[in-house]
């Protein structure tokens, strides 16, 4: 059977939102938070790959994690988020650039860009340059689906 583009699209559309269910799910199923490393070197070259570098900060997700924007389709996480900064350069600190979130078992979940809030990236900060012994607050997570 061949679909037609709009029969297709609308078989698209109607999985999206499981998905996205699904994938929240995923991530909170553990007993434990799931967590948001900010990194500053380039993301691995594979998705999921370890980075080269450990994060320049972890921020802990809340219980619930977040929730799905059915109108929208996406995951939106709970924010703010905040914590305290202690793997920047030490002497010019480090512009944070990608993310990456695993879930309370501390497996990998996904990636995402990160941004200052002027900026495009899915997850948004109030500046990406951070500092060891300052505080970073994440304001807005948004991953499509």
């Amino acid at each position: 059977m061949e679909l037609s583009p709009s029969h297709l699209a609308t078989r698209e559309a109607a999985c999206r939102l499981p998905a996205l269910h699904a994938s929240l799910a995923l991530l909170v199923e553990s007993s434990q938070r799931a967590t948001l490393g900010l990194y500053g070197d380039p993301p691995p070259a594979s998705p999921g790959d370890p980075p080269a570098e450990p994060p320049v900060v972890v921020l802990t997700l809340t219980a619930a994690a977040g929730q799905v924007d059915e109108g929208a389709h996406w995951i939106v996480l709970d924010v703010p988020l905040e914590g305290q900064i202690d793997g920047a350069d030490p002497a010019v600190g480090t512009s944070v650039t990608w993310a990456r979130i695993t879930d309370g078992a501390g497996q990998w979940w996904a990636d995402a860009t990160v941004s200052d809030e002027a900026g495009a990236g899915e997850i948004r900060l109030i500046d990406t340059l951070l500092y060891n012994g300052a505080f970073c607050r994440l304001t807005s997570a948004i991953l499509e689906g």
